[in-house]
């Protein structure tokens, strides 16, 4: 365990203490379980908010450790619900029991609280947890997905696997974060396990590698289109960061060369393999929807089809007429289902609301139309705000020399990473979102509340 006397606000009291060590057993095994088990990891939850509360409660200036920017803006979003909730209740009364489940399941974007608390700003204690979600990841889908013949059999026919996710295009996406953190990552992973014993030593790069290749072959064969947009635009972006730095005669180290030579040289063997492999269904997925893209250029909507491609554009065009109608407040966070199966918007020979229906596509594919027509403006506002916070704390952190730069680095890409596959599916409302959130989102905000709460410690202590 991490020693915490070098955390003033960790190490407050023998309570905040125990917090801390019991609140950290619980993230990691939260962050672990979510795909074994869910009911588990969900349990924990209580206990994460729990030990956080507990500790700021018992702290001097307690009144100061609230007055946290993201505390503000939760409790802006739940005065919101009390102004969406109850008309969309009443509108659709059966599904007002799921109006409040909805709410809840987006509200845990602010378990980022509790979780960056319990990272107490700590790149150490950040990693263990951002680890035991990636290998959770791996361990629950191989678990609990498909099995190695059923795997092999849907890899042939060109079937698309879940691997034991909610689908296949949130398996894609959770294999897309995993490479990202494994690219960023990497480096501080084989210096730090030079020291180790031999057996400790390949055994960790072992399962480095065994979770490197899960999530390549996963991100392949689940053929998800926006996680492959996602890595695509990611990878351009790091290569032209790379080559900015490289002008600037930042990267002339011999150690620097090393990496980066060792980089390129894993990524092009990756994208030979995976060419290899898998190219000629790669190829297929990419251009199979090429006639409704004529479609839709073509500007009639009514005749594209209710492709993949075609429903979520048909989708995203009746969101916006329900934002005009309501635009400030929105429906109700569960009202997309029964606004989708009433729409009578034209598609082909039949209505948006009966394609809905048949095949059960009931929600908006996409993150912010979800919140937009869900809380309007108003809640996507809040939305923005919080990813602004945590953004600008991140990079003022990352400034202030308190963030590692691989760690900012790795903000950065899966900051555009998530932006673009959210656009086109609700990972943010599902529980990918709430995990990946979390972690991700914890690991970017610890850093300034360690400074912020050690600030008022310091205060408490001259005074």
């Amino acid at each position: 365990m991490v020693n915490t006397a070098s955390f003033p606000v960790w190490s407050h009291s023998t309570t905040t203490r125990w917090c801390h060590r019991i609140g950290i057993a619980a993230l990691l095994l939260y962050m672990f379980t979510w795909v074994l088990s869910l009911d588990v990891s969900r349990s924990l939850e209580p206990l994460l908010m729990l030990t956080y509360l507990i500790a700021l409660l018992v702290q001097p200036q307690r009144l100061q450790s609230f007055r946290d920017p993201l505390w503000l803006l939760f409790g802006l979003w739940l005065a919101l619900q009390l102004i969406t909730l109850p008309p969309a209740m009443a509108m659709f009364p059966d599904y007002a029991e799921d109006q409040i489940k909805s709410m809840r399941g987006l509200s845990k974007v602010f378990l980022i609280l509790p979780i960056a608390w319990l990272m107490a700003g700590s790149t150490r204690i950040a990693l263990w947890t951002l680890s035991a979600l990636i290998v959770g990841m791996m361990v629950g889908s191989m678990l609990t997905g498909e099995s190695p013949a059923t795997l092999a059999h849907y890899i042939e026919a060109g079937t698309r696997p879940t691997l034991g996710f909610k689908n296949w295009q949130h398996a894609g996406v959770c294999a897309g974060v995993i490479l990202i953190a494994q690219a960023c990552f990497g480096w501080r992973f084989f210096i730090q396990t030079d020291d180790w014993s031999p057996w400790q030593r390949w055994l960790t790069r072992a399962l480095f590698v065994l979770v490197a290749f899960w999530a390549l072959t996963a991100w392949a064969i689940t053929m998800t289109r926006s996680a492959w947009l996602g890595i695509g635009v990611v990878s351009l972006v790091a290569l032209a960061g790379l080559l900015v730095l490289l002008a600037k005669g930042h990267l002339n180290s011999a150690t620097a060369k090393k990496r980066i030579a060792w980089a390129l040289t894993l990524s092009v063997l990756a994208i030979l393999l995976m060419g290899l492999l898998f190219g000629s269904q790669v190829v297929s997925r990419i251009l199979v929807e090429h006639n409704v893209l004529l479609e839709i250029l073509d500007g009639d909507l009514s005749n594209v089809p209710p492709s993949s491609i075609g429903f979520r554009i048909h989708a995203w065009h009746y969101a916006l007429q329900l934002i005009a109608e309501q635009p400030w407040f929105g429906w109700g966070p569960k009202s997309h289902i029964p606004l989708l199966l009433q729409s009578t918007n034209p598609v082909e020979s039949t209505t948006l609301g009966a394609i809905s229906a048949r095949h059960n596509l009931t929600h908006f594919h996409s993150s912010y139309f979800t919140v937009l027509v869900a809380n309007g403006i108003t809640g996507f506002t809040v939305f923005l705000a919080t990813v602004v916070t945590i953004g600008v704390s991140a990079y003022r952190s990352w400034r202030r020399g308190d963030m590692p730069s691989d760690v900012m680095i790795f903000l950065s890409l899966f900051f555009i990473f998530w932006a673009i596959v959210n656009l086109f599916e609700s990972y943010m409302a599902y529980r990918t979102g709430v995990y990946v959130i979390g972690a991700v989102g914890g690991m970017a905000y610890t850093y300034s509340m360690r400074r912020r709460l050690g600030h008022h410690i310091q205060w408490q202590n001259q005074h």
